[in-house]
């Protein structure tokens, strides 16, 4: 096994079928291991506003600019209740440490069920980049996509951002030509060949 990370195991599926501000049935829980350190990825919910709100302020400028495209200036409690909700076209998942008391990465899939398109974002905390999380949190958004019957996923990223294009590439996206100076559009034209390609790879 190679240190990238363990077989990840569901931990639960929490039912929020009584729960009308959840736009989903179930919570999606799974915990893994990267870099000898233990994670629990899971969907993200309105009660998260406070380790929502510690995340995206411990952003650095740079990071906020290439995750949302400008600079944002510190998000108010307001603010970081309405991005920890989300509605039936979107889908956020968010990394936390073992203990769920601190997030270390988000990843937001947000779907076009007539075109059968996903766009997909994430942003991983500079406290823990570099341990494969970004590639982790990639590959279960390419899930969700798939489970929303999308049958390509697109992401838009800022031209500075080195490390996610050459992860995207790495996951088989495509540089599109770029919307405006900043942004390069990348897709991935088939899920299902990626999905293909991971089980080959051992990574299903």
């Amino acid at each position: 096994m190679d240190d990238r990370h363990e077989e990840p195991g569901t931990v639960a599926r929490i039912d929020l079928s009584a729960r009308p501000s959840v736009p989903f049935a179930y919570v999606f829980m799974m915990r893994f291991t990267l870099k000898n350190h233990d994670f629990i990825i899971r969907d993200l919910l309105p009660e998260d506003v406070d380790e929502y709100l510690k995340f995206f302020n411990s952003l650095s400028e740079k990071s906020i600019r290439c995750r949302f495209g400008h600079l944002l200036a510190k998000l108010t409690q307001d603010a970081a209740v309405q991005r920890a909700t989300t509605d039936a076209d979107e889908r956020a998942l968010a990394i936390f440490d073992g203990q769920q008391s601190s997030i270390a990465a988000i990843g937001r899939c947000y779907f076009d069920p007539q075109a059968h398109t996903a766009e997909i974002a994430m942003v991983v905390a500079e406290s823990h980049r570099r341990m494969g999380l970004g590639r982790f949190i990639l590959d279960r958004l390419i899930r969700v996509a798939s489970d929303k019957d999308s049958r390509s996923v697109h992401a838009f990223i800022a031209t500075e951002n080195a490390p996610v294009k050459h992860l995207l590439r790495s996951a088989g996206f495509i540089a599109q030509s770029g919307t405006d100076s900043s942004d390069v559009e990348f897709v991935l034209h088939s899920i299902a060949k990626y999905k293909t390609e991971q089980c080959v790879a051992g990574r299903d």
